[in-house]
């Protein structure tokens, strides 16, 4: 399992440094419940990305289960996802994201600037 370490949202622009996606284990991110996931799916097959909700739902669903939220990201399309209310979404104040495939997927943290 991967840090990743966000990028800070500029007036003046971003440059995004995406990491490839970790295998089997995911990739976690500090959450203040702004933050965006950005996904790249460059393989040539639809993904699904996980993104690990440890806490009960915002909405009601199984009797306000938890639940995971699942977004699928097509073959070679580009995804921003989020942001993640923490009390859904943090564990010790990380979110935890799940790749079904990793090749040629890369993903980065964009965070708001202070």
């Amino acid at each position: 399992m991967a840090l990743l370490s966000p990028s800070v949202s500029a007036l003046t622009g971003v440059v995004l440094a995406p990491a490839a996606a970790t295998a089997s284990t995911g990739d976690t991110f500090a959450n203040t419940g702004k933050e965006m996931l950005y996904v790249k799916n460059g393989s040539g097959s639809s993904i699904n990305v996980t993104i690990d909700a440890p806490a009960t739902c915002d909405f009601n669903v199984g009797a306000n289960a938890a639940h995971d939220q699942v977004v699928a990201v097509a073959a070679g399309v580009e995804k921003l996802i989020g942001p993640f209310p923490v009390a859904r979404f943090n564990a010790a104040g990380l979110v935890t994201v799940i790749c079904s495939a990793v090749t040629t997927v890369t993903v980065a943290v964009i965070a708001p600037a202070s």
